[in-house]
């Protein structure tokens, strides 16, 4: 990606003026309407050398009398044989800049900037700005270690703007060096956030370069903090696909960050959907309808294809169970909820989940938390992955106010993690106009 086109010649380095030889150039007393002199505003008192003048004056003719740009270029060597002091090596370089803006020239004009910054002569505002202006030319010019170093020294010296955080940053990451990188990048966004702007591009280099470092749990939060400002189904994708990568999870987790990306429509590829259905199938298909569901997407979207044997098998399975499961679903919600064991309830409430009847889970999920704690054949408790469901339900059923409740109930660091992204979706559809979530 090239983050600057041009950038030192878009500059305008021709910013100071030259309208006189420097030995005729001071400013003389104004008088006011009643004819009293006052001073005009202090300029610095320059003591340019004779021969200086000599050969400055035909130069300076040639640029701004005859416009005889290639000319005062052709003679300019002349101007710098007869510099003897900062005052002359200040003019010099002034005038260096402006040739070389009129002949687009930018190593001419750059030889003036070092001419300036050679000068004790040259005010510190301009210092500052042409020290970051030479390392714009160095950026432009793919050389990044003087691009970071000229910018850096600008940046301590007081200049802001021109994005010039991530203008180090990119420098810095140009030459591998990411942490630094990565440094200059959270100062960029500061930065905007001190505007109260935001800079999604900034968002998205610092989630590269995370991921690049291998850092995915990096990568997830910036952009969580993107998805904080935008319901945008690529940063959904990408947020969580980071996300998932930076967990240990189990399956039962996996499945429900799945559930999630594609509630949000960020499932994009074909390892997504694979994924999604080992979740839904790692002891067999148990939820038929959801994997039809799922697949039948993928099928119509084109990500996935119908002849990935793969792909075929489990979904010709899963139709096949789907009537079955269909027609005796029902006939689980007494013995469920008649159980004195939370576990049932629970699991038949995934059933009905996979099935989109979210209030028939959403009763369930709280028939099995109200026998709680919930443990599984094993011994485990499974009361977190209960109480996530009950959320998840309600998420669906538009209870936003209770699904955050729930949310805010749970205890293991896998769930209350994944938990965060689905708060953020809460958010998102609390504000949207629609009142109803899309359905998985």
């Amino acid at each position: 990606m090239k983050f600057v086109s041009k950038f030192a010649v878009a500059l305008s380095l021709a910013s100071l003026s030259l309208t006189a030889a420097p030995a005729l150039a001071q400013d003389k007393p104004k008088k006011e309407k009643k004819g009293k002199e006052t001073a005009a505003p202090a300029a610095p008192k320059r003591n340019y050398s004779k021969p200086f003048i000599a050969a400055f004056s035909p130069v300076l003719d040639k640029f701004n009398k005859t416009k005889d740009y290639a000319g005062a270029k052709a003679d300019y060597p002349t101007v710098i044989a007869a510099i003897q002091n900062d005052d002359d090596r200040y003019e010099a370089g002034i005038l260096a800049i402006n040739i070389g803006a009129q002949l687009k020239d930018i190593a001419f004009q750059e030889q003036g900037i070092d001419l300036m910054l050679a000068s004790a002569s040259t005010p510190a505002n301009v210092k500052t700005e042409y020290t970051f202006r030479k390392g714009a030319i160095a950026y432009d010019g793919k050389r990044f270690p003087d691009a970071e170093r000229l910018m850096t020294d600008a940046y301590n010296l007081g200049h802001r703007g021109n994005n010039i955080e991530f203008l180090i940053s990119n420098a810095q990451s140009q030459q591998n060096k990411d942490a630094d990188a990565m440094a200059w990048l959270g100062k960029a966004i500061d930065a905007d956030k001190a505007k109260g702007s935001v800079n999604k591009a900034y968002y998205v280099r610092a989630a590269n370069l995370s991921a690049k470092a291998k850092n995915y749990g990096g990568a997830a939060n910036w952009y969580k903090q993107l998805l904080m400002t935008e319901n945008n189904a690529d940063y959904w994708h990408d947020a969580l696909a980071f996300f998932d990568r930076s967990l240990t999870t189990n399956p039962e987790e996996a499945l429900d960050i799945m559930r999630l990306m594609r509630v949000t429509n960020g499932l994009r590829f074909q390892q997504e959907y694979a994924q999604y259905l080992d979740s839904l199938s790692y002891i067999g298909v148990r939820y038929p309808a959801e994997a039809v569901s799922v697949l039948d997407e993928g099928f119509t979207k084109g990500v996935i294809s119908r002849n990935n044997v793969t792909f075929s098998e489990k979904y010709n399975e899963a139709k096949s169970r789907l009537a079955e499961d269909t027609r005796t679903l029902p006939g689980t919600i007494a013995p469920a909820k008649a159980s004195a064991k939370g576990m049932l309830a629970s699991l038949t409430a995934d059933s009905f989940f996979s099935h989109k009847d979210y209030k028939t889970a959403k009763e369930l999920y709280e028939s099995a938390l109200a026998k709680s704690p919930i443990l599984d054949k094993d011994g485990k408790d499974q009361t977190d992955r209960t109480r996530f469901r009950l959320a998840m339900s309600k998420t669906m059923l538009g209870d936003y106010t209770g699904a955050k409740a729930d949310f805010a109930m749970l205890t293991s660091a896998n769930r209350k993690a994944i938990a965060e992204y689905w708060n953020i979706y809460i958010d998102q559809m609390a504000k949207s106009p629609v009142a109803a979530p899309a359905t998985t």
